[in-house]
């Protein structure tokens, strides 16, 4: 066979390889799509604001009444606006201890001490008679003096309380707990843990503004997460900056929203255990992320009561934390914070 007959045969051969494998791809590719899965988005009302879940299911089951169910027995169990939820009977002054009779309790009240004693009390579930006194919660806030605040403060203090496994109970009197300041995250993460316990890789869980989300949205990119300007209203744009959020949990909190003014002087609503008054620091907004929702969540609030000195201490010592802050330099200008090790995942504001 000659040169030119073999060239020939070779380049036939070629031919047809490579029309081979561009069908090949082609076929798989247009398979792929065929079989792509679709992402399912569920919504509804849940502890006095809203729920969104978008998730990717290869059995394409909805999930919707297993949540409303799940969020339902949540509330019976940590929400002081339930009258006969666990959390309100705790509360009740004629009554020193609870026996759980749900396996909510105890992982919050684990987790709060943990949050308690690395913040040094800035963060402290145990200010329900402090939040009773100022009428947060209310239509109507309250201004109590200070000698009041003092009296009110001898019955605030985690080591007040003692817990095990199967219950919690009171060392003095008139005391109480609050967990509105963790408890929503730990709610996504009851929520997240249900929903990837069933197999699911890609989701993004949404209640009140916090997020916890994994694997990756239906562009297979990372969960792009916007954070609230706290002054949209001055001028500034709606968003303050957008977070990529893959496999962690994200919580903002701020006083932006919650607030009273009295005299000309404006209160958040969240309260500095240590003194019994509302916060009035630097950090206006503070965002984190962490590994899971409860965390994210209480350490958010803890920030807002540390102020931006000390909360960039307490960063180096929980290195699963990052965080965005919104703070008032001592010049009254709006300056922005954020952790090194969150840089290359957020895209802050113009």
């Amino acid at each position: 066979m000659n040169n030119r007959i073999k060239n020939a045969l070779y380049s036939l051969v070629l031919i047809v390889a490579v029309g081979a494998v561009w069908l090949y791809r082609n076929n798989s590719s247009d398979k792929a799509q065929e079989e792509s899965i679709p992402y399912t988005f569920i919504t509804g009302k849940a502890q006095g604001t809203s729920y969104n879940i978008t998730y990717q299911d290869e059995e394409k089951r909805n999930f919707k009444k297993e949540v409303d169910s799940l969020l339902l027995a949540f509330d019976k169990s940590l929400s002081t606006y339930r009258e006969y939820s666990e959390i309100s009977y705790f509360n009740k002054d004629e009554i020193d201890s609870l026996n759980f009779k749900t396996h909510y309790f105890y992982p919050v009240l684990e987790a709060s001490q943990k949050v308690y004693e690395a913040s040094k009390g800035a963060f402290d579930p145990t200010i329900y008679p402090l939040i009773k006194a100022w009428g947060f919660g209310k239509d109507e806030s309250n201004f109590p003096d200070t000698a009041t605040v003092q009296n009110i403060k001898a019955h605030v203090g985690f080591d007040k309380i003692a817990f095990n496994e199967q219950a919690v109970w009171k060392k003095t009197d008139d005391i109480g707990l609050n967990f509105n300041a963790i408890a929503q995250g730990y709610a996504i993460d009851v929520l997240f843990d249900y929903i990837t316990g069933g197999g699911v890789e890609n989701v993004m869980i949404e209640l009140g503004g916090e997020v916890r989300a994994a694997g990756v949205n239906d562009r297979n990119e990372a969960w792009s997460i916007g954070i609230d300007n706290p002054q949209a209203g001055k001028g500034g744009s709606d968003r303050a900056a957008i977070v990529k959020l893959k496999n962690q949990a994200v919580s903002t909190s701020g006083n932006y929203r919650n607030f009273f003014v009295k005299d000309g002087v404006t209160y958040g609503h969240t309260i500095d255990p240590r003194t019994g008054f509302p916060v009035q620091r630097d950090i206006i907004s503070a965002t984190v992320l962490a590994p899971d929702c409860m965390q994210a969540d209480a350490w958010s609030t803890a920030f807002m009561v540390l102020g931006l000195q000390e909360s960039k201490v307490i960063l180096k010592e929980q290195p699963q934390l990052k965080a965005y802050f919104i703070y008032i330099d001592e010049n009254g200008t709006t300056q922005n914070f954020v952790s090194e090790d969150l840089k290359d995942k957020i895209i802050l504001g113009e």
